[in-house]
């Protein structure tokens, strides 16, 4: 981007520049714009000259056309003329001409090197149109621009330019930060990487949070929960003490069923989730607008096995799966009884909450892949993989040495998926790394919208397999689990 300075400015500089005795050498001016170029990164071009004043003036003219350039040829310069009177004078008047570069070329350099690699992964994810409209988000030029905002760099060097935003955050953050959450992926996660280290330098990082954390908890309508819990009766095998509650996302609920009620077998859970859906005053008179998920809070025997997703239930004779009517998700009752697991499992969860758009997922293909202790301290690592996600089903009984869903409940994985089909591994990985887009927060949503596709595909293609036939949802919020003898009592 050109600086905007007269011709006598530039003079100045340049007069000023011509006084350092190792300028006026070419060799010189050539080791000082070789090292400009590889810390920037990029080819800068310069008009050179045979006449070493010229010369100097193109190479100054050079630097100024190109954002950051020119403080990064100053601070050259001066690694080898420390302690220079002239230098010193030199330093004061291009800083005074020239305001300092939003970024550092370290800055700079990276993100450029981001989205080249984003472009090659995603040639859309740049497209003119994507970039013009980020850039009229984010931006409010002073007066009419002369450069094209659907090309991604002028743009970016544009916005350095630009004016902070009325919280202090550069538009050039935001930009980036918007570009990230449109790309989704792996390069989601880079990008807002970037977008943290640099607010962390221009100390806006906790207006960076605090905004991610506002859109992270806004929520279009009321989420609701209906929660049912089963319990081992201790007495007849393969019967199950059920209890269930309606909860808004506060945690605050209603007792619905008490589990000291007759135990039930899984073949009875249909009808029992009709009944809780179509006749319960409580479920049915809900908010309108409320939306409802379905949670099922299952012993390790039952939640490797069952998919609860593909329940049927029948309403007033229409047969259908419930996985297509409201997000369905399983958790861990073994986790809620077992205290000593909290203290990581509340870490994890509001580490996902802190950090939505960079929570980051563990991939396994096949079982024992890792060993178990490698295992967990990759789910522990820094910052932590609150997502596990499983091409192949856990251990059916639950029983025998940790397996892989047992030491993700043990590490405190708030969010662990399985694939309960036989989808080759690499399938797998690349449709969940697509289901990943939206972020971890959303997978309920984000999976329920998969499951209604495929069974329209089902309906279509009935030969063919899709993932959303098979897929379990481990989705366990830390700050809302039904305590029977706590505080979700029923109502006396």
């Amino acid at each position: 981007m050109t600086s905007g300075l007269s011709q006598a400015d530039v003079n100045r500089i340049v007069e000023a520049l011509w006084r350092l005795d190792a300028l006026q050498k070419q060799s010189v001016r050539d080791l000082y714009l070789s090292i400009v170029r590889k810390e920037l990164g990029i080819a800068l071009p310069v008009r050179r000259d045979e006449r070493d004043f010229q010369d100097l003036w193109g190479l100054v003219e050079g630097c100024l056309e190109q954002t950051g350039a020119f403080h990064a040829f100053l601070q050259v310069v001066g690694r080898f003329h420390v302690g220079n009177n002239a230098f010193e004078a030199v330093r004061r008047l291009g800083y005074a001409l020239v305001p300092e570069p939003l970024l550092d070329p370290g800055e700079r350099r990276a993100v450029h090197e981001l989205l080249k690699v984003l472009k090659n992964a995603d040639p859309g994810a740049l497209r003119p149109e994507v970039v013009r409209d980020l850039f009229w988000t984010v931006a409010e030029p002073p007066g009419s621009v002369a450069f094209d905002t659907g090309d991604v760099w002028p743009v970016l060097d544009a916005l350095e330019d630009f004016t902070v935003d009325e919280d202090g955050v550069p538009p050039l953050l935001n930009f980036v930060e918007r570009l990230a959450v449109e790309s989704g992926g792996a390069m989601r996660i880079r990008l807002l990487r970037w977008v943290e280290r640099a607010a962390e330098r221009l100390a806006v990082a906790d207006v960076i949070r605090a905004r991610r954390e506002r859109a992270a908890r806004v929520r279009e309508r009321l989420r609701m929960y209906l929660v049912i819990a089963f319990r081992p009766d201790g007495v007849t095998p393969d019967e199950y003490l059920i209890s269930a509650w309606l909860q808004s996302e506060d945690g605050h609920g209603i007792m619905l069923r008490c589990e000291d009620e007759r135990p039930m077998s899984v073949a009875e859970l249909p009808a029992l989730v009709v009944d809780l859906l179509t006749e319960d005053p409580q479920v049915v008179n809900r908010p309108p607008m409320a939306e409802l998920t379905l949670e099922f809070v299952l012993p390790l025997n039952l939640l490797g096995v069952q998919s609860m997703d593909q329940l049927r239930i029948t309403v007033d004779g229409l047969e259908r799966r419930l996985g297509i009517e409201h997000p369905v998700v399983v958790r861990s009752l073994d986790r809620i009884q077992k205290q000593n697991y909290h203290p990581a499992w509340r870490r994890m969860w509001k580490w996902l909450l802190d950090n939505p758009h960079t929570a980051e997922v563990c991939l396994m293909t096949q079982p024992g892949e890792y060993p178990s202790e490698s295992l967990y301290t990759m789910l522990l690592s820094d910052p932590p993989s609150v997502c596990l996600g499983l091409a192949f089903p856990p251990r059916p009984d639950g029983a025998g040495a940790p397996d892989e869903l047992r030491i993700a409940l043990q590490a405190g994985a708030p969010v662990i998926a399985w694939c309960r089909g036989d989808l080759a591994p690499d399938r797998f990985a690349a449709e969940f790394h697509d289901l990943m887009t939206p972020g971890v927060l959303a997978l309920p949503d984000s999976v329920l919208k998969l499951r209604r596709e495929a069974v329209a595909s089902h309906g279509r293609h009935p030969g063919t397999d899709h993932l959303g036939l098979h897929l379990t949802l481990l989705f366990d919020d830390a700050d809302r689990f039904p305590e029977p003898h706590g505080r979700l009592k029923a109502p006396a």
